[in-house]
């Protein structure tokens, strides 16, 4: 087949028919829902506020500079790992989020100007 137009551009048909009796839309909602997921989890600066922090503990230590946040809290280490947890699971979400929508770039036009038989 060839390339079909859609009210949202042209699509390669054979990729299209494929999809249709394969392709879960409701993947791309879990991805929005998933999304919203790590955005509670970290409030609206909780990552950064935690790489803040951790960057405050680091220059304290290893440059020496003055301290910026109580001891009383967390350890260099343990703020680390509670950061590189955090962007773990990031990580795993946003991986999971891109297989979900891999499966329509196969509706790329075969006429688009930007394909690129390489992909």
């Amino acid at each position: 087949m060839s390339d079909i137009e859609t009210p949202y551009g042209a699509v390669d048909a054979d990729a299209l028919q494929s999809l249709q009796q394969r392709y879960d839309t409701l993947l791309i909602q879990q991805a929005v829902d998933q999304f919203d997921a790590l955005r509670a989890r970290c409030g609206p600066d909780g990552l950064r506020d935690d790489l803040l922090r951790l960057h405050g503990m680091a220059h304290t230590v290893i440059n020496g500079a003055s301290l910026s946040y109580p001891t009383d809290d967390l350890t260099l280490v343990e703020q680390a790992d509670c950061v590189i947890e955090e962007l773990e699971d990031w990580v795993m979400m946003l991986d999971r989020m891109i297989v979900a929508l891999r499966p329509l770039q196969d509706l790329r036009s075969k006429t688009d100007d930007d394909y690129d038989d390489s992909i």
